[in-house]
Order: structure tokens, then sequence, then C-alpha cells
């Protein structure tokens, strides 16, 4: 039995001739290394990343390993060469290539209805039955995450009550959730356990002997320590630590072995050990379907060169592979504390410099950082925008005093702690501990702030004044507030009036994300753009007033701040 038929396997044959670089020859061993990894090692000297390590490797070996920080701050213990991290969403694509193993033994479709495989899995949907090409390429229309039961079965249960907003393969939107959903399809397909299944069918024949396909707590000592930016002074601080065992992110490695899994794109589906994939099934791997996505990879074409990437992050760690197919070598950046993407990028561009022998790139400026922006970015006189409240409340100025920035209405003036990039707060004894959050100019050579709000309150810099805005909604005033879950990985979100629009912070293990809350039904809101979006944010439980729950598109969040 066969997945793929005569004619498709026909057709794969003949587009891997056209697609491939004529066999494409092993990038040139003579190249020298040496100055790009000097310049590396230089512009890495002056970083505030607590540890990063980036990796080069050709078609057939790892060609430097470059070094920077620490694995642990707190004693100050080197990173090495052999530092264990979580890969986060790199692992994505692991889930991806054994189930195309599958497909070439014939025990997998992807254009099959995914329950096919797993007869557990539905959705509250009219539309078509939603296929493991559908998962594998982000365009299923699932949630993003659902934190509260990812890494468990139970998020088959969860989803039987999700509402798609759009048809299967109509658009794009990333989904961590869809993948956890093919970890456990591998599994039944398979009658084992995930992680033994990669295990076997990835990390052994890639010869990955270091890296690990389950984050558990028997894992933890044998990782680099993991880092977060504390919000009031942007300082880092240890991430806290979880279990996680689900298809969409639970992949432990280290340098050497991720160089091995790069060489896997480099050598079109062959391990040191032999081919993992036939011809066919890599192109139907690495072939976009929609946003230049193909099957958990970023597949981007760069003057006609083709790049397969991918980066991740779980729990802190943060992570990026490069696959040059046309000129023979990869990248691999594995961090315990955040990944520069103006370094990264340089990174890139100096290690592509030196495999075409042309001149190397000079090091990029230091990148402003969010959480240092200096307090005359927001001093100023501020007016309140909206029709009604403007009759009542006057103007708010923002100072500098003893180093503080410090606001002042009417004769109140109270100083201000910075709490995240372009946030401040009252100090902890004050009850009433909503934020003040300044808006910036966007798209513009000058992102001067422009704007500040402070829950259902919105204000205008006076010399860049908007005319009015209606006023808000009556409801509104009950979603303002910070609401949070309660495990470590979050999130945690805060929610404010800006121009007319209900706003949200969401903060998670990324940096903190802005969305707008778009209505879409009583108490319901749809979670940022584009219209098609499935996320939802949902407030009820209402209380004095106030909203004690906000529940985004499943997860359970409630509220923290006092009346």
């Amino acid at each position: 039995m066969r997945n793929f038929s005569f004619v498709s396997l026909i057709l794969g044959l003949l587009l891997s001739l056209l697609l491939a670089p004529a066999r494409a020859p092993a990038a040139d061993a003579t190249v020298d290394l040496s100055g790009a990894g000097k310049a590396i090692e230089r512009a890495l000297a002056t970083s505030s990343m607590p540890g990063l390590v980036v990796a080069i490797t050709d078609r057939q070996q790892v060609r430097k390993v470059i070094v920077h920080g620490y694995a642990d701050l707190k004693t100050r213990q080197p990173l090495a060469a052999t530092s264990r991290f979580g890969i986060g969403s790199i692992s994505k694509a692991f889930t991806a290539i054994a189930l195309m193993e599958l497909a070439d033994e014939g025990r997998f479709d992807p254009q099959a209805p995914i329950v096919r495989y797993l007869p557990a899995f539905a959705v509250n949907s009219h539309y078509a039955p939603i296929t493991g090409q559908d998962l594998l390429s982000h365009t299923a229309g699932l949630p993003s995450y659902l934190v509260d039961t990812s890494s468990s079965r139970y998020v088959l249960v969860q989803l039987k009550d999700f509402t798609p907003t759009y048809a299967p393969g109509a658009h794009w939107w990333y989904s961590n959730t869809g993948f956890q959903v093919l970890g456990y399809a591998l599994e039944d397909i398979a009658g084992m356990p995930y992680h033994t299944i990669i295990q076997q069918r990835v990390l052994e024949r890639l010869g990955m002997s270091a890296s690990a396909s389950v984050i558990d707590d028997s894992e933890r000592a044998r990782m680099a320590v993991s880092y977060m930016r504390w919000p009031y002074d942007g300082s880092y601080v240890e991430f806290p630590w979880f279990e996680y065992s689900a298809g969409d992110s639970s992949i432990v490695s280290d340098a050497a072995d991720m160089c091995a899994y790069v060489r896997f794109y480099l050598n079109r589906g062959v391990g040191p050990r032999g081919r993992l994939l036939s011809e066919a099934a890599f192109i139907k791997l690495t072939t976009p379907i929609l946003n230049d996505y193909a099957y958990g990879l970023e597949i981007n074409k760069d003057k006609g060169a083709t790049i397969i990437k991918h980066s991740g992050g779980i729990a802190g760690y943060h992570s990026e592979i490069e696959a040059h197919l046309q000129d023979g070598f990869g990248l691999v950046f594995l961090s315990n504390g955040g990944l520069d993407g103006t370094m990264k990028d340089w990174i890139v561009s100096v290690v592509t410099a030196a495999f075409h022998a042309a001149p190397l790139p000079p090091s990029p400026a230091n990148a402003p950082d969010p959480y240092e922006a200096p307090l005359t970015d927001y001093t100023g006189v501020f007016q309140l925008g909206s029709r009604k409240t403007a009759t009542h409340d006057g103007p708010v100025q923002f100072t500098i005093s003893a180093g503080h920035l410090v606001v002042t209405q009417g004769k109140t003036s109270i100083p201000l702690a910075r709490m995240g990039p372009d946030m401040f707060r009252t100090p902890n004894t004050d009850v009433d501990a909503l934020p003040f959050f300044f808006g910036r100019k966007h798209k513009s050579k000058d992102p001067a702030v422009i704007e500040v709000s402070r829950g259902v309150k919105w204000y205008t810099r006076n010399k860049t004044a908007a005319p009015p805005v209606p006023d808000i909604p009556a409801e509104f005033a009950a979603y303002v507030g910070h609401f949070a879950t309660n495990g470590p990985e979050g999130p945690v979100a805060r929610v404010f009036v800006r121009d007319g629009h209900l706003m949200m912070m969401v903060s998670a293990d990324e940096a903190p994300e802005l969305q707008s809350l778009e209505p879409v039904g009583p108490g319901a809101f749809r979670v940022g753009e584009p219209d098609y979006n499935p996320e939802r944010a949902v407030f009820d439980a209402i209380s004095g007033g106030r909203a004690l729950r906000l529940t985004l598109t499943g997860v359970a969040l409630y509220r923290k701040d006092t009346p």
C-alpha cells in the first residue's frame, strides 16, 4: 500500500529535478570562517543576552561553533558548545518528518481528514473536514495556543467547542494547537508515545544523541538555565520551569545535534544512516502551501536561492535554524534568554559573505533597548481625548524628578515605576494600580510618544492632539483591568482604552504584545487583525460593574486588580 499515487510520485520526481540545485556540490571545505567567527565574537561581546550559541555547518560537518555568555547567571557558569536548550517551535518539523515517514510507508495521507487517524478530534464546524495538510501548514483555522490544556490530550476535548471562522485552507494562522493535534494523531497511527516515535524515527536516524524528545524534570539539570526580562528594570530573571511533551514544542538539543538536523535539509532528506524521506516526501515537506509556509517550515526565496528556516521559543529558550540549500551551509542559534533579531540577521549576512568570499558587512549598531527608553520620551502635557470625560478631567503632565517619571494631575503628583516597554505604574501601595500605557507614532523614522492610556481614559500629547473621539461604549469600563492565569506559562493580560478602542497588552514568555479588541458580540471581541483571526476574548462574570473573568479562546484568565 502506498500513500502517494503513481502520478504524484512521477510529478514529484520531475519537480525535484527542476527545483534541486543539480545535486548542488557541498560547500567548499576550504572556505575560511575564521574572519567571520572573530567578527561575530566581537559583536557578541557587546550583547546583553544571557547566553547564545551560534553553530555553522556545511553538508558534511560542523564548521564552527561560537559561544557567548552564561549557562547560569547566578553561578556565572559559562555556556559551552555542548549546552542544551529547548528548541520550541522548531520541534514542529520533527513531527512533520515523522508523519511524512509514515506517508512513505502508506500509513498517513496528508490530504485525508485528520479524524481518519485521530477519531477523538472534532471541532464545531460546518466547513469541510480539517486535513493533515491543513494542520501541518497552519491553514486549519485552529487557535494559536490553549495554554491550560497544552501538552495534554484534553485539548481534544476543549476543541470540540471551538468554532472555526473560515474554511480549512482559506487562510494562514499559526497554530501550536494544530501541531499538538498532529502529535496525538502520530501516536495513534504508530501505537506508541510521541517521544518514543521522535526518538526512534528522527533523533536516532540523524545521529542526534544529545537530544531528547520530551522536556521533563529529569532534563532540567542538564539544560542551560533560561531567563526572561524582569519588566520593572529589564534585568534577566530565571524563567519558571514546567514540563512539556506535545508535538509542537517538546525537543531539547544542542548545537552539534541541531547542525545534524540542518544537514538533513541540506542533503534533501538524507541523514548519516541513509535516507529518512523519499524525494517525493521531502518535496512535500518543503513545498509552501500558503504564506511561504510548508509543513512546519518557513521557505524563503532570496535572489533565487532557497532558505529553509524556523524559529522557536519555550520557557525562556529561543532558537532559530537556517538551511541555505544552494550555498550548502546552515546556521543554528540557541539562546537561553532572548534572541536579538538584528544581531541574528547580521550574523547570517556575515556567514553568507564568508561562503561567497565577499567582504564582511560592518557590525550592526546596538538596537535601542525598549526596557531602557529615556524618561524624556514621556515628558509633556497630555489632553483627554474623549468629548464627555474631557469636561470632567483636566490634562495630565509627566515630568522627571529624582530619576523617576512623575505624573501630575490637578494638585496631585505621583512618582511612577517602569513596568515594561512604554509602561509605567503607580507605587504598589496605591489602590488604583492601573498602568499608564504610552503609545508611539508608528511607521515613522521618529517613533515619538504621542498618546497615553490609563484604564478607560485616553490622552494625546498637546502638539499632536487628534480631534476628540466618540465616547467608548459604557460596558467597556467593566472590561478594563489586569487578568492572569496561575500557571507558569501565563498569559497575563492588561486591558485598557486607546482612541475609542479596547486594547489588550498580553505577556507570556515573549515580549509584551499589544492587540486591539474588535467587538463581535456581547462581551466578545476578536483579538487583533486580520478579520479572519480565530482568536477571541470574552468577558463575563460581571460583579460590581467589573468582569471577573477574561477567556482568551478557551483559556480562562481571572481579574487580579483590586476594586
